[in-house]
């Protein structure tokens, strides 16, 4: 009666003191707000509010914060050892009961304790995982140490010349966990050097990007099933400079990823094209993130899936109104995706959909493209390319829309690892097309011709030299002139 007394006269102590803290607390925290605001002046109330905040750290009231819940658990610990004792003098079958349910209580709370220090991504930790954290971490560090000292010794002799062929294969795995337990003990001795806190943030630090990722793909997922106008939300608010890095469509093995999500989100902001209202923007921003998505799949050398890419991403009655759209910036990508995916196209036998599929693309009848040798058919596409971009264009094309009509003429050209067409090679290329293109339309490829010149100086004018009148003509050079 003695034990049991004592531990639930502490327990009671212990949980009246910490009511009593926590009552404290809440008034020291209403009076660090209200004090400063007692003053009219500014000046005086950032004085105020500046010594309150420093007196705060100086006498640890964090501290104070984080000592409070520990009295509140210990003192339903003792509390529950108390009430094992009772029962042990009582009843043992009901003794048994309370042990195994108060012993799977603690296993509980050890467990939470522990998890953090083991994984710091682990959300659950109580007090006393900050207070186990460095003798957790100090003894990791040790055993590391012992262990890297071990292996050394094997490979020390391992290394010897006397039989050193047989025991290449063993050297080298024991070379490797030395190295890795190296890399194993600086890392616990950040952690012992950060604590819990600070090593927390210095994880989240290091593995934001594939958390970024990991959260945008499963939100992305989640909002296409639902509202429509919160997934043109959240896909606008993506900044196309990090498509690729949030969203990526294209994973490492060149499987195509999140397709259905990406054709819901197609469909959603392509819709409606042309009209204005309130959402404009959004549907505009979204559905460049997704175009920015699909290109960047037509631009591989090898498409994957490239039927269900064909018919759904590059789909004719999407496209077409697309292709009219008043941002330049949309009529340049969609161009661009329908020539690429044409440029894959090509390269397959061509069935009855593939060419009325092409026929749509390039203008050109359906017969003449199955007849066409695969030089005439490339040629038939970057024709119908560049006049789809550059005839209904008045203005010059951006920087950003002037780089993307490069890379895919750079591709079209199949020069793709040279955009910006700095090497011989592909200014000639570049030059025999557009002489072409000039000889199969004289009048009407003038201000398309104008519009590559703009961009490729080095292209000669394939355009005759206007003949000016003989009084504008310079005067005859005389000898001495040439001379």
């Amino acid at each position: 009666m003695i034990w049991v007394n004592a531990l639930w006269l502490i327990s009671l102590v212990l949980s009246v003191t910490s009511a009593l803290i926590a009552t404290l607390l809440q008034q020291w925290a209403r009076e660090y707000v209200e004090t400063p605001k007692s003053s009219i002046e500014l000046k005086h109330r950032a004085r105020v509010r500046s010594l309150l905040f420093r007196g705060a750290k100086l006498y640890k009231i964090s501290l104070l914060a984080e000592i409070l819940p520990t009295l509140l658990h210990l003192s339903v610990y003792l509390f529950f050892a108390g009430l094992m004792i009772t029962f042990h003098t009582i009843n043992k079958k009901v003794a048994i009961a309370v042990d195994a349910s108060a012993g799977l209580s603690g296993l509980a709370y050890i467990a939470l304790t522990i998890l953090p220090c083991i994984d710091v991504k682990c959300p659950f930790r109580t007090p006393i995982s900050k207070i186990l954290w460095y003798p957790w971490h100090a003894f990791l560090i040790f055993g590391a140490f012992c262990l890297q000292w071990i292996v050394g010794l094997l490979h020390g002799a391992i290394a010897q010349p006397f039989d050193s062929e047989n025991f290449s294969c063993g050297q080298s795995m024991l070379l490797g966990w030395f190295k890795t337990l190296e890399t194993f003990t600086k890392k616990q001795g950040q952690y012992l050097k950060h604590g819990l806190g600070k090593s927390i943030v210095n994880h989240y630090s290091i593995s934001r990007r594939d958390g970024d990722q990991k959260m945008v793909i499963s939100l992305f997922n989640l909002l296409a099933l639902g509202d429509k106008n919160k997934f043109l939300n959240f896909a606008a608010s993506i900044p196309r400079d990090r498509v690729l890095d949030l969203i990526p469509p294209i994973n490492e093995s060149g499987n195509f990823l999140l397709q259905e999500t990406f054709l819901i989100l197609l469909r959603s902001s392509a819709t409606g094209t042309g009209a204005t209202a309130p959402d404009e923007d959004v549907r505009k921003r979204s559905l460049l993130v997704c175009l920015d998505a699909i290109h960047h799949i037509a631009k591989a050398a090898i498409i994957p899936d490239l039927s269900f890419i064909r018919v759904n991403f590059a789909n004719i009655g999407l496209m077409r109104a697309l292709w009219h759209d008043g941002d330049t910036t949309i009529r340049v990508i969609s161009r661009s995706i329908c020539a690429l995916i044409a440029k894959q196209v090509f390269k397959i036998q061509l069935e009855e959909p593939e060419l009325r599929w092409l026929q749509e693309v390039t203008g050109e009848t359906s017969n003449r493209i199955f007849t066409a040798e695969i030089v005439t058919q490339n040629r038939i596409n970057l024709t119908s390319f560049v006049y789809g971009v550059l005839s209904s264009q008045a203005d010059h094309l951006s920087t950003e829309d002037e780089l993307c009509f490069k890379e895919t003429l750079a591709i079209l050209l199949d020069v793709r690892t040279d955009p910006d067409f700095d090497l011989l090679s592909s200014q000639s290329r570049l030059s025999a097309e557009v002489r072409q293109i000039r000889q199969d339309d004289p009048q009407g490829s003038r201000d398309v011709v104008n519009g590559l010149l703009s961009m490729f100086p080095f292209i000669p004018p394939p355009f005759p030299v206007p003949i000016y009148p003989s009084a504008s003509l310079p005067p005859p050079l005389t000898r001495s002139h040439t001379v």
